[in-house]
């Protein structure tokens, strides 16, 4: 199994303390590993094997080995792996929610706070979030894995152009300058997944013709 750790963590701590909120950044850390911790104990529960663990600015970073045989399943135009992934997806945004509502019954309003924050934000549709994943995989159980691709491609650009907007009225509201290096990491990750996008699609073009012949849709 590997193991490694992101060195912006380190700068987005500081950042976080140079505006007096490195309390509230080690709380959405706690809270952001346990979230991962769900994804990791549901892929165990459903026999995946752990391939790479890495610390990143806004949580951890969990990869599974693929399961061959189930790999080879088809469900529709895709296969039974996207389907349990699925599922370990799911897990992590739900324990939040579920720790948000036992912080609630204590009136606590800080860690109920920063729960449904992790929830919401693991949720929003963009790639390789929570939510893009799974919207992901919902697509590649419907269409396959190159129309998957594409339309998550134009969802993930789309979303983080309006989240972008909305940040620029929140930063002149709140006077919040920890969220504008949220949303440059963001774009940080939406810039190496269009990068990912574009070298997916030419290898999807170039096998296109064989998938056709072979009836396999790749």
């Amino acid at each position: 199994m590997e193991f490694k750790v992101d060195i912006k963590i380190f700068l987005l701590a500081i950042i976080f303390l140079l505006v007096n909120q490195i309390d509230m950044y080690i709380l959405f850390m706690l809270f952001a590993i346990i979230h991962e911790c769900f994804h990791l104990l549901t892929g165990i529960i459903l026999g995946y094997k752990v391939k790479s663990i890495k610390i990143m600015p806004l949580g951890l970073s969990i990869c599974f080995k693929e399961i061959e045989e189930e790999y080879n399943t088809k469900i529709k135009k895709s296969n039974f792996n996207n389907l349990k992934k699925i599922i370990i997806l799911l897990m992590g945004p739900i324990s939040n929610i579920v720790i948000a509502f036992f912080f609630m019954i204590y009136n606590m309003a800080e860690p109920v706070y920063i729960n449904v924050l992790i929830a919401i934000f693991n949720l929003l549709p963009i790639y390789p979030l929570d939510g893009g994943q799974i919207l992901n995989r919902v697509l590649r159980i419907i269409y396959g894995n190159m129309e998957a691709y594409r339309i998550t491609n134009v969802i993930n650009n789309t979303i983080m152009s309006i989240i972008t907007a909305l940040a620029s009225i929140g930063i002149l509201y709140l006077k919040n300058i920890a969220i504008v290096f949220i949303i440059i990491f963001m774009w940080h990750i939406i810039i190496k997944e269009n990068k990912k996008y574009k070298e997916i699609n030419k290898y999807f073009k170039c096998f296109h013709k064989l998938d056709k012949k072979s009836g396999y849709n790749i």
